[in-house]
């Protein structure tokens, strides 16, 4: 089945299942007294379900369907679960402190899904746009490893030449661009004007050096340029991770205090 015909299917689903819990909650409601207790336990039910798909990712060995497969069912339950929270309320913002606190958990928890289902669907594609995609935990390295072969063509370039035009750029301009990620914002956006900047201020110097230093130089370039990718990488392989650090939290905040809310409306009842 291909990605078009399970979209498909999954707006279907979703939109007859939406459809056919907003009808019982409708005739329930003209039966029972208090409706809400089924539909605060079904959502309670539906939000423990979502909760499996970070399960299913830390057991990738278990033969549990494929991760892609568990994503699109985190999608529509997910937005399945507003369906039903809305019907749980009344389609209404709760009044009492408690109440409100649990409803703007879960307005947040489910703001950050959107979001992290946002960056998820645009950022794979454009990480490999600018520079090879690289681990994420691999960049320090990489990055200390750029630093340390550009200082050494510094030295070099000051013993060839006798000569401070390159160690005094670097001083200037590079020292503090190679010892720590740089532009994050603007890697995140994807505007690149701070790069191309820094790339034709060191090309300027070019006109100040003789034929050892403007090879030197070349080289320079090539790694100024290679830690523009780097950081790149790790502002959009950072993002792509760490939104998780907020909407799991969340997610967890929420369930136990739906739990507590679940606990006092049953004893109320």
């Amino acid at each position: 089945m291909n990605f078009t015909t399970r979209r498909r299917l999954g707006c279907f689903l979703f939109a007859a299942t939406a459809g056919l819990a907003w009808v019982l909650d409708f005739s329930l409601r003209v039966r029972l007294r208090r409706v809400e207790l089924l539909t605060g336990l079904t959502l309670m039910v539906v939000i423990l379900l979502l909760t499996l798909f970070n399960a299913r990712k830390k057991l990738p060995f278990l033969p549990l369907l494929r991760a892609s497969t568990w994503m699109q069912i985190h999608i529509y339950v997910g937005l399945f679960s507003c369906v039903l929270f809305g019907l749980h309320t009344g389609w209404r913002i709760p009044r009492g402190a408690f109440e409100f606190a649990l409803a703007l958990l879960f307005y947040l928890v489910s703001a950050s899904g959107v979001v992290g289902l946002a960056i998820s669907r645009w950022l794979p594609s454009r990480l490999t746009v600018q520079g090879e995609n690289v681990i994420f935990e691999r960049i320090p390295a990489l990055r200390a490893a750029v630093r340390r072969e550009v200082e050494e063509m510094v030295v070099e370039s000051v013993a060839k030449s006798q000569s401070s035009t390159i160690a005094d750029f670097y001083e200037a301009r590079l020292r503090n661009y190679f010892s720590r990620q740089r532009f994050l914002v603007y890697h995140l956006v994807g505007y690149g004007k701070p790069r191309h900047e820094l790339l034709s201020e060191a090309q300027s110097l070019d006109r100040y050096l003789n034929a050892d230093e403007r090879g030197i130089l070349g080289r320079i370039v090539e790694k100024i340029q290679a830690k523009d990718d780097l950081d790149l990488q790790a502002a959009r392989q950072g993002l792509l991770k760490g939104w998780l650090f907020v909407h799991i939290p969340l997610t967890y905040s929420m369930i136990l205090m739906a739990l507590v809310h679940g606990i006092l409306g049953w004893k109320l009842s």
